[in-house]
């Protein structure tokens, strides 16, 4: 189980449904992050967050032994931060095994609800609801994530309704990368080298051709790469400041990744021993 991927520790159920007994996440979403102005001069924590929400991607789309797993519904409201804002990915329940070939298409596939947040939905999951979940379709999401992220501005803010964009996305537009500019007049010039080689990550994430897309595990090891090369403990004083600023509580120790899952009853008010907890289970139960 990677340590980027949000803990699930049992299940609760009612009549006609069902909840999940996730670990507590006090940093809230990436959305609620945003809204803090101290957040905009925080590029080295930035980098950090892509870095580890690329690790969880890459994970997910590398399963040993297991086909690769889709998230299908990736959007800041689904990526949570721990009190000391590492970065967890969260939601699977739009996630599916990826599709190899297009020989795997049936001649007469079912429909399937779009349940996606359409603004992060790539261009060929908008053109056709029949089509296959791939790794590339959560690669374009988080392209917009980090323009998101890079800009503070949510994608085409100023569409009055979804339709207005719709079309545009399935045509290549993008959002106005221009938006970035004020960010990147606020830092010195190590910074904006860095800003630099995440605004082509993300042109390079979010491209129309879903083959001309990187691969997570390529994302990952280039944002690696960049973190290597900063002075150690250099996001430390950036990190600190985000967390008194957001007054969060002191971080606790790291729990055990792989913990058995378990059933709460309500009608004994208790948790039963259920199954071991795996990735298996965010497929069947999130």
């Amino acid at each position: 189980m990677s340590k980027y991927i949000v803990c699930v520790y049992g299940w609760v159920k009612w009549s006609g449904s069902m909840g999940l007994v996730l670990e507590y996440m006090p940093g809230g979403n990436l959305t609620r992050f945003l809204e803090y102005d101290d957040c905009r001069s925080s590029l080295l924590l930035f980098l950090r967050i892509f870095f580890e929400l690329a690790s969880a991607l890459a994970f997910i789309h590398n399963l040993p032994e297991s086909p690769p797993l889709v998230h299908g519904d990736l959007k800041p409201e689904n990526v949570l931060l721990t009190s000391d804002l590492h970065c967890k990915l969260s939601d699977f329940g739009s996630s599916q095994v990826a599709a190899f070939t297009s020989s795997s298409t049936s001649q007469h596939p079912k429909p399937k609800k779009l349940d996606t947040t359409l603004a992060y939905t790539a261009p060929e999951k908008l053109k056709s609801l029949n089509i296959k979940p791939k790794t590339q379709h959560d690669t374009y999401s988080f392209g917009m994530i980090l323009y998101v992220i890079l800009s503070g501005y949510r994608p085409y803010q100023h569409a009055s309704h979804e339709s207005a964009f719709i079309d545009l996305i399935i045509r290549g537009e993008r959002p106005n990368e221009e938006a970035i500019n004020e960010l990147r007049v606020t830092l010195n010039e190590s910074n904006r080298r860095i800003l630099d080689f995440l605004q082509a990550m993300m042109t390079k994430c979010w491209a129309q051709d879903p083959s001309d897309r990187s691969k997570m595990v390529d994302v990952r090891d280039e944002l690696h790469s960049i973190r290597e090369q900063q002075s150690p403990g250099t996001d430390l004083t950036e990190i600190a400041r985000m967390v008194q600023s957001m007054s969060l509580p002191p971080p606790k120790k790291e729990e055990q990744q792989y913990l058995p899952l378990h059933e709460f009853v309500t009608k004994d008010e208790r948790f039963i021993k259920g199954y071991l907890l795996s990735i298996i289970v965010c497929r069947c139960y999130c």
